[in-house]
């Protein structure tokens, strides 16, 4: 089959012409300038189909605006260059359940929504492919129509035999199948239900909207992806980020966490891009770089979220999958991530769900492997590179254990002092790479290491620091692995120089094109901002793009044209 893109809006949120008495926020009033724009952006992806997963205009429908709101939704979306069909959503229908003390869905509100946007629940095919359209609220509703849909679902799903993705509001969960109820999620009830009837009828993938962010998960082979909005994002999720909320107004209008997808269907699966449109480097992901980046921050980490808020009772638990977002909008080729990660679940999850998308790992680990770190690198890292960190007096012993063990194609990188004599002042922070140099290079290479780690220092440039590590490289018969690090301040002052930091990024890119032998990382993604060591990267630690991030997003190789996207002007 020829690729089948689908584009993918949510929460839109579209206010009606006249103040209807719900603007709380000042960037309530942009939303429809912004959905605009989410229109233009996917009028030029040139789309074979628009799916709108839910919350269409911002006025509920027992409010009088909600019929102005949809006169304005049907001007900006009416003609997108592809069909389009829509999710009901809880703005759109009414809510699932009473916990955020909003009108629940009602026979009524589903007709509304029926006669302006298509059936609330249906299935079609395209190019081969099922599509199905849940309305998610409507699944835990005891009533005749709660009864129909079910038993349309499961039908639906168990007698198709074509590759299959569903489309509904809200997400199944946040972070468990088995979390407690709350504004974010479905019923355990109706949750089990559903993510049985999903596993068994070999759902490909789900994607939901409601909660404004982009969130992953899945559920025995089934991803189950939500969305951000194009309009704003739920503040109480800047608790996902260590940091302060982005611009104004509690996190409520953080431009980097917004957006629309694209969805590109192939003959080997999907692949999914986050278009931020409104962002400070905006437009479709940047094309494959000869670079990757050291995760420092675990991929997926959970933070708590207070009660309060749409939550007054109860606590949830959500991830932070900025990282996620960051690595394919950059076009990154890599990450290097500890080998230990291999042992949870959710960042192998993770792991796989970049390598669908082109990007691959690189483990490290420290010292000689042990016989728990092959067996666990054989279960689940293998075909990815496995660079060992050694101190110098481990040599020896890795050279004994590589003569065991070269099947693995280990890589081989040092950690060891970088500062001045011991009569100075001694620092207890060491740095990773070799010099090419080292006296222990060739001992590694005749042993069988298939790769060799060299520290391109942030003391230097980086041109003739490369130069010499794949020059010592080639003699040695391995591949050159270049880290490079970012600029430093010291121990005790941070480096905030962004000039700085985006020479060396494009210095490093650059790198890469030249040598497609070697492979290059740079050693930072995301800001330290406490701690020692503290220095900008490429975004701060809220998500937000930083003058690095924005030049390696539009850089590219000579022979080709600029890739940066600029919204059109509204």
């Amino acid at each position: 089959m020829s690729d089948l893109i689908v584009a993918l809006v949510t929460d839109t949120h579209i206010r009606p012409r006249y103040d209807d008495g719900q603007l709380a926020f000042p960037s309530d009033e942009r939303h429809n300038e912004r959905n605009r724009v989410a229109a233009e952006a996917i009028r030029a992806m040139n789309p074979d189909l628009v799916v709108h997963l839910g919350d269409v205009v911002h006025p509920i429908p027992t409010l009088p605006a909600h019929a102005d709101a949809l006169e304005v939704a049907e001007e900006i979306y009416g003609d997108l260059g592809a069909p389009m069909v829509l999710v009901p959503g809880n703005h759109d229908v009414g809510d699932k359940h009473a916990s955020a003390y909003a009108p629940e869905q009602v026979d009524e509100t589903r007709k509304v929504f029926a006669q302006t946007w298509g059936a609330p629940f249906q299935s079609f095919d395209s190019a081969g492919i099922h599509f199905v359209i849940i309305d998610g609220g409507l699944l835990g509703v005891d009533s005749d129509e709660g009864a129909a849909q079910w038993a349309w679902l499961e039908d639906d799903l168990r007698t198709n035999e074509a590759r299959c993705f569903v489309f509904m509001h809200y997400p199944p969960f946040l972070t468990e199948p088995e979390e407690d109820e709350h504004y974010d999620n479905l019923e355990p009830v109706v949750r089990t239900r559903l993510l049985g009837t999903l596993v068994d009828s070999g759902v490909e993938a789900v994607f939901s909207g409601h909660v404004h962010q982009f969130f992953l998960n899945h559920r025995s082979g089934v991803d189950l992806i939500s969305l951000p909005s194009v309009a704003f994002t739920r503040p109480e999720y800047s608790f996902l980020r260590p940091t302060a909320p982005a611009d104004a107004e509690n996190g409520r209008d953080d431009l980097e966490q917004m957006g629309v997808g694209k969805l590109t269907i192939s003959d080997t699966g999907y692949r999914l891009e986050i278009v931020r449109i409104h962002s400070r480097a905006p437009g479709p992901p940047a094309p494959s770089k000869p670079l990757g980046v050291w995760l420092r921050h675990r991929l997926g980490r959970r933070s708590e979220l207070p009660y309060g808020d749409l939550d007054a009772l109860d606590r949830k638990v959500a991830r932070d999958e900025a990282a996620l977002v960051q690595v394919l909008d950059l076009g990154l080729s890599w990450v290097r991530v500890p080998l230990a990660d291999l042992a949870d679940d959710d960042v192998r999850f993770r792991l796989d769900w970049l390598k669908r998308h082109r990007v691959s790992s690189h483990f490290f680990s420290r010292g000689v492997p042990t016989a728990a770190q092959r067996a666990l690198y054989a279960q689940y890292g293998g075909g990815s590179d496995w660079e060992l960190v050694i101190r110098d007096q481990e040599v020896a012993a890795l050279v004994e254990a590589l003569a065991d063990g070269g099947e693995f194609g280990f890589i081989v990188g040092r950690i060891g002092k970088s500062t001045g004599a011991a009569t100075k002042y001694f620092s207890h922070f060491p740095r990773e790479g070799f010099h090419p140099s080292h006296t222990a290079l060739e001992a590694l290479a005749e042993a069988g290491a298939s790769g060799i780690a060299f520290r391109i220092a942030a003391e230097g440039p980086v041109d003739e620091q490369v130069g010499a590590a794949v020059e010592r490289a080639e003699q040695l018969g391995v591949r050159a692995i270049c880290h490079v690090e970012l600029p430093f301040g010291s121990e005790a002052v941070a480096q905030t120089d962004d000039r700085l930091v985006e020479q060396r990024v494009l210095a490093a890119a650059q790198a890469g094109w030249r040598h497609p032998e070697a492979r290059f990382f740079l050693d930072m993604l995301a800001d330290k901002d406490r701690g020692y060591w503290c220095r900008n990267a490429l975004v701060d630690l809220g998500g937000r793009p930083r003058a690095a991030y924005r030049a390696l997003k539009s850089l590219a190789p000579a022979d080709q044209a600029p890739t940066a996207w600029k919204p059109p002007s509204t």
